[in-house]
């Protein structure tokens, strides 16, 4: 019989008599109850690993409940967003994939339990693209890529078949074409000058529409992916505005009681001059100006120059998704024009929410009564080191400090992924390039395991660390989960140690007051 944990954390031995736990269940997890042996409850955890892992949890009546809880969680992909929701019922929904590998690592470890292929894969209810910056969507053909590893790396291998692919419809073309600068007023394609205000009018329902000289590499690539996943099976492929009916495009949800209300982008209806038919547009956002308080500049004062890289930040899907009394605002890169442009049409009530996606990775162009109106308990700022191409200082320390202002009530929770990471020191180790040379020059040597070991992971600290670095491995990824029943809610991350977690609980009623609960059971 499946039943779930109704505790914050419950450890699983392996045997009943080990000192340490094989791994934590966080509240919500799965269970299949084998039955009871003295002091102790035997079960079967098959949504961890492969599926078949048993072992022991103490107590001949443990914590448990009949129903499952939504799964909300906010992937360590570096810089980019990448996100996870799981309804009580097991529907899925992706959104954004970053633009490496580590969204497909995760999906591929979170659910190697279904023992996906070619011919039996993965149903994803959804993929949101929230927009087509390539830290939102690159990482999504990874999980292509990860189909073709070989059989000694099954356990990264995920096979999907996607059955809804939402996103905002622009598709931005290289800021380079054939070795020269593209203007920015033709990234999007054509546009329509509307009393000094430029509008993007090529919008595409399938971004596959796009002509392939406006696509950039990894929109070249998003394509060829979609037609691999539509092999397996028809996507209903759409682009999303403000104003649609959400209660038919996500109606695949309505069953575990998840609503979505779209708030953004907001098309405008203009008149077409080649046509002479009137067509929705998106009009193209300025660049803002320098300055430190930058989130209490009204955008209508502005007078920068058009910019690509803000019109697609801009016009992020975002929406408000709402289970039972937890509501959670996610945000994609909303800049600080775009959040005035919600604050237009949206009520202050509509936009609150007690878990809200920061924007932008923690960028310093927001609007900061646009926070204010969220309100939130939790704020998750998604962001990451990688390489200096990606290096853009996020979080900036403005956006931090206007996260702890807006904070609801007293207590507050901010996390950002790349503070959850956790890092193990490995003393100095060879360059790869170095490494490489030295097996060369030496292909005809033979050598031991422990001359290998050595060779990457260190050497005598007596001898000379010339050509050397001093090396750190990531051990843990920054994760960000939340689980709740629409009313209690637990908010945690992972540490380096095993078993350790920074972890909160709270209570929201159904007038979204909120009660922090004063111990973790762990």
């Amino acid at each position: 019989m499946l039943k779930f944990i109704d505790e914050d954390f419950v450890a699983v031995r392996k045997n009943r008599n080990d000192k340490k736990a094989a791994l934590t269940l966080a509240f919500g997890e799965a269970v299949e109850v084998l039955g009871v042996d003295g002091n102790f409850t035997r079960v079967r955890v098959p949504h961890r690993w492969d599926g078949t892992f048993e072992g022991f949890i103490k107590g001949s009546n443990p914590p448990l409940r009949d129903n499952g809880v939504l799964a909300f969680s906010t992937v360590d992909v570096q810089q980019g967003d990448g996100m996870i929701v799981e309804t009580p019922g097991g529907r899925i929904v992706f959104i954004d994939g970053g633009d490496n590998k580590l969204f497909a690592r995760h999906a591929a470890a979170r659910f190697r339990h279904r023992n996906s292929s070619d011919t039996s894969p993965l149903e994803v209810d959804a993929i949101i693209v929230t927009h087509g910056d390539a830290d939102h969507f690159d990482g999504l053909n990874d999980l292509r890529r990860c189909e073709t590893l070989p059989a000694s790396k099954a356990r990264k291998r995920l096979f999907i078949h996607p059955k809804r692919v939402f996103h905002n419809g622009l598709v931005k073309s290289p800021s380079r074409r054939s070795g020269s600068s593209w203007p920015e007023l033709e990234r999007f394609g054509r546009t329509v000058d509307v009393s000094g205000t430029h509008h993007v009018v090529d919008l595409y329902d399938d971004p596959r529409d796009a002509p392939e000289a406006v696509c950039g590499d990894p929109f070249k690539r998003w394509r060829s992916t979609l037609d691999h996943w539509e092999s397996r099976g028809p996507i209903d492929v759409q682009r999303l505005e403000f104003g649609m009916d959400e209660s038919s495009l996500f109606d695949f949800l309505a069953a575990d009681g998840v609503t979505v209300e779209l708030q953004g982008p907001f098309t405008e209806e203009i008149q077409d001059p080649q046509s002479g038919n009137p067509v929705n547009s998106l009009p193209y956002l300025d660049a803002p100006k320098k300055t430190p308080e930058l989130h209490l500049v009204d955008s209508s004062t502005e007078n920068g120059s058009p910019s690509a890289s803000h019109t697609i930040n801009g016009h992020s899907l975002s929406m408000r998704l709402t289970f039972g009394n937890v509501r959670f605002q996610l945000t994609g890169d909303l800049n600080r024009d775009a959040m005035q442009r919600i604050r237009s049409h949206v009520p202050a009530a509509e936009l609150e929410a007690e878990i809200v996606k920061a924007p932008h990775h923690g960028s310093h162009d927001f609007d900061f009564q646009a926070l204010k109106d969220m309100s939130p308990v939790v704020a998750i700022v998604s962001s990451g080191d990688e390489d200096t191409f990606h290096e853009h200082i996020h979080p900036r320390a403005t956006l931090m400090s206007a996260l702890g202002k807006v904070m609801r009530e007293d207590t507050g929770i901010i996390f950002v992924t790349e503070l959850a990471a956790f890092f193990h020191k490995r003393d100095y180790c060879h360059k790869r390039e170095d490494l490489a040379e030295y097996f060369k020059e030496r292909k005809d040597e033979t050598f031991t395991g422990e001359d290998i070991r050595q060779l990457f992971t260190g050497m005598p600290r007596d001898e000379d660390p010339k050509n050397l670095f001093y090396g750190f491995e990531r051990t843990n990824f920054g994760i960000v989960h939340i689980r709740t029943d629409g009313e209690r809610v637990l908010a945690f991350t992972h540490s380096g140690k095993k078993g350790t977690n920074e972890a909160y609980r709270f209570k929201v009623d159904d007038q979204h007051k909120v009660t922090f609960e004063p111990v973790i059971t762990r």
